[in-house]
């Protein structure tokens, strides 16, 4: 006995099993590509809108720079229009004013140190061999003509060892010592080259 077996409608359902799977995948895909793309138009947005503020930051710092650069050029030039005006209403000459401080000193008075502490007065230090020489000079600076006000700041007792000239005694003998620092405020005036220059001429 034949038995007959018709496959066309099972043709039929596979192929639109087929046509299923395919246009499954083909939206799939679509969706992925969809994605990708609009993820890449994101980060380029993204990175375009980086570059913008890098832009305006570099802006902003350049201008910064330049505004600084400005600023310490004309800080620059006041300062030495300064220094150069300070120069001009107040050179005095140190020798005539050690010179000065130097006539007032006492046989054993020696100049330890020197220094301006400002336009018009300096800071002196004085080793003595007694403690009374550091009053004495000072009123010795305070009659002095040149000198505008005189201060004694300290006085400091230290310890100094003198050879006695003797072969057999080699440690030599400790003598004290006293170190006086002064501030002296001077006239500027009597300083100034023409006023020194005048003076000699006389």
């Amino acid at each position: 006995m034949l038995v007959e077996i018709n496959l066309l409608p099972k043709k039929e359902h596979r192929k639109s099993s087929q046509l299923i799977i395919a246009a499954i995948i083909f939206i799939l895909i679509a969706i992925i590509i969809s994605v990708i793309y609009f993820q890449g138009r994101s980060y380029e947005n993204e990175m375009e809108l980086v570059d913008q503020k890098i832009l305006t930051l570099e802006k902003l710092n350049n201008a910064q720079q330049e505004k600084l650069a400005e600023e310490n050029a004309g800080n620059s030039v006041i300062k030495l229009q300064e220094a150069v005006q300070w120069i001009e209403q107040y050179p005095v000459l140190t020798v005539p004013i050690m010179q000065n401080i130097i006539s007032l000193l006492p046989e054993r008075g020696f100049i330890q140190s020197f220094e301006y502490s400002n336009m018009d007065s300096i800071l002196v230090t004085i080793q003595y061999d007694a403690a009374r020489d550091s009053a004495f000079y000072l009123s010795s600076l305070k009659q002095s003509e040149w000198v505008r006000e005189a201060e004694l700041m300290n006085v400091v007792a230290i310890e100094t060892v003198e050879e006695t000239g003797s072969i057999n005694d080699s440690e030599g003998k400790t003598l004290p010592r006293y170190s006086a620092a002064y501030k002296i405020v001077f006239h500027p005036e009597l300083f100034k080259p023409a006023a020194v220059e005048g003076g000699d001429e006389s």
